[in-house]
């Protein structure tokens, strides 16, 4: 019986170890089958690194303000007989707005200049009579205070009358007119809104920053804004004012920019985008963002080299910076002068052979040692 055991089992043995060694020896074989085939080249667009000079900026978003805003009101009650305005309009400092009516006042101040004329007659009496010694010292004041506040309640009158024709405080353009609230005809209170008026050229932009930017603003500085509504639209202003308090919530800033606006594109309320530049920065490597490959263990780009007549690639991997538009800073990793390559990336491995063609139709270009 050990003896069948023992036979038995050799001849497994004999069997297994064929088929494991057969295996093998077929594995092996592909395997060097496999060294020996020749990937197909892959067709790719390429672009050189450069060196040069780089702007960078902060990326921001704001809200316009108009640099003086106002519901123009009336400090006198009164009916409104007469409206100057249309809406939207624009209008000049001190330009007459609407009009209440003042013909009470005006009768007033009449009454009050014919009452002047006896107590002006009266006090001159009263004077000559107080230097002879023949009215008391008090009546002689009485007539006096009778005077001053009969020129008191000109005056008064007078300002009234001014108050019910109301100007614009200052140009700009008015909104919309409340059809509801102020119409020819009606009795309208003191505080009662007539007319909304923007000063909007030049006009202001508030960009909300977080704190740690702080030491990046100076007064002074550069802005570009942009408008989603006007593709393209780029306007350019300055810092004018960087807020002293910090948000003890969000612990933004607050930085206002000044903008002219002579084509009234800009409204108040408007959201809009807005880089603040920075110094420039110089000798910086550039590659279009495409070239760069985003991998969790490195960003790399695959540089092309001339290798026995052909081009192949090879993986850098990099360091990049900030991105503007369609470029990247590459901080370390990368010479000027290398060609990357910016399209097909996907097909390729270390070592992956390479045809060149950017466009022109079809072209092939080649890569200059």
């Amino acid at each position: 019986m050990l003896k069948r055991f023992i036979l038995t089992f050799i001849v497994l043995v004999l069997i297994f170890g064929g088929l494991f060694g057969y295996k093998a020896y077929k594995g092996y074989e592909n395997a060097q089958m496999m060294k020996k085939m020749k990937y197909p080249a892959a067709t790719v667009s390429v672009a050189v690194s450069k060196i040069g000079n780089w702007q960078p900026y902060i990326h921001t978003i704001g809200n316009v303000d108009a640099i003086n805003s106002v519901n123009v009101t009336t400090q006198v009650a009164g009916q409104v007989v007469a409206i100057y305005f249309k809406s939207g309009q624009f209008v000049d400092k001190n330009q007459i707005l609407a009009k209440l009516d003042d013909s009470v006042q005006k009768a007033q101040l009449q009454q009050y200049k014919s009452q002047l004329i006896i107590n002006k007659f009266n006090f001159d009496r009263y004077k000559k009579a107080y230097a002879q010694k023949a009215v008391s010292e008090a009546a002689y004041i009485q007539m006096y205070s009778t005077l001053k506040q009969n020129e008191a309640q000109i005056r008064q009158t007078e300002v009234t009358i001014d108050d019910m024709t109301i100007h614009a405080p200052f140009s700009g353009i008015v909104g919309i007119r409340n059809t509801g609230s102020v119409n020819l005809g009606q009795y309208i209170q003191p505080g009662a809104n007539i007319i909304p008026l923007y000063s909007v050229n030049p006009i202001y932009i508030d960009f909300t920053m977080p704190q740690n930017n702080l030491n990046e603003l100076k007064v002074g500085q550069k802005v570009s804004i942009g408008l989603d509504s006007y593709h393209g639209k780029i306007f350019i202003g300055k810092i004018k004012t960087i807020s002293i308090d910090v948000n003890t919530v969000s612990r933004n800033i607050t930085v206002r920019t000044a903008v002219n606006n002579r084509n009234l594109i800009l409204r108040p309320g408007m959201f809009v985008t807005g880089r603040v530049f920075l110094p420039v920065v110089h000798n910086i490597i550039t590659v279009p963002a495409t070239a760069i490959t985003y991998n969790p263990y490195g960003d790399f780009v695959y540089v092309v080299v001339n290798k026995n007549g052909g081009h192949f690639v090879k993986t850098v991997y990099v360091k990049v910076g900030s991105k503007r538009a369609n470029a990247v800073e590459i901080l370390h990793g990368l010479n000027a002068g290398e060609t990357v390559v910016t399209a097909g990336q996907v097909k390729l491995k270390n070592g992956s052979p390479v045809i060149i063609e950017n466009g022109n139709n079809g072209a092939k270009t080649s890569i200059k040692k």
